[in-house]
């Protein structure tokens, strides 16, 4: 059976609820870690879900450079998935648009489906107004480029006490 975007967004959503709860990560801060400490944890857990369909680190298209060439950080069957993480004390600008869009760039030119997964452990958590915003980054790929859609999955936390998760999910498409 494929694997789909909703696969995918559930198994995130999982590890992300996961990272909160104390019976899973006892002495462990995984909540204040950033992309390049949890980005080996997440390979792992990847692989305990979805099996040998796993393959990180594929190479992929990414126009602008001078090689055209970049890597994308996990490949599920056909879904090429992009990893973004905020720490607590770090600024919105770690998951806006224009500071990932060398991520959209190579989940634009994939060829296949395409997602954008971002966890933020702040306290001060994006809109779907500033979500929404991804949208109007299609402009990235100027040129005779393909263009494809892709998805983005935000995960944060909407209340501290009592702890409660929120997700938005949005399907980008280029015009």
């Amino acid at each position: 059976m494929a694997t789909t975007i909703k696969n995918v967004v559930e198994s995130f959503e999982y590890l992300f609820c996961s990272l909160y709860r104390q019976e899973f990560v006892k002495t462990l801060r995984l909540n204040e870690c950033n992309e390049r400490e949890l980005l080996p944890l997440v390979r792992c857990y990847l692989l305990g879900w979805f099996g040998d369909n796993l393959t990180p680190e594929v190479q992929a298209k990414l126009p602008g450079t001078l090689t055209g060439n970049g890597y994308i950080d996990f490949v599920i069957d056909d879904v090429a998935i992009e990893f973004a993480v905020r720490r607590p004390d770090a600024p919105k600008a770690t998951l806006a648009a224009y500071t990932n869009s060398t991520e959209i760039k190579k989940l634009m030119a994939y060829d296949g489906k395409a997602l954008l997964v971002l966890f933020d452990f702040s306290s001060t958590p994006f809109t779907p107004l500033q979500i929404e915003a991804f949208k109007g980054w299609h402009s990235l790929l100027h040129g005779n480029h393909k263009k494809s859609a892709f998805n983005v999955a935000y995960f944060y936390v909407k209340k501290r006490r009592p702890l409660t998760f929120g997700k938005i999910a949005k399907n980008i498409r280029v015009n």
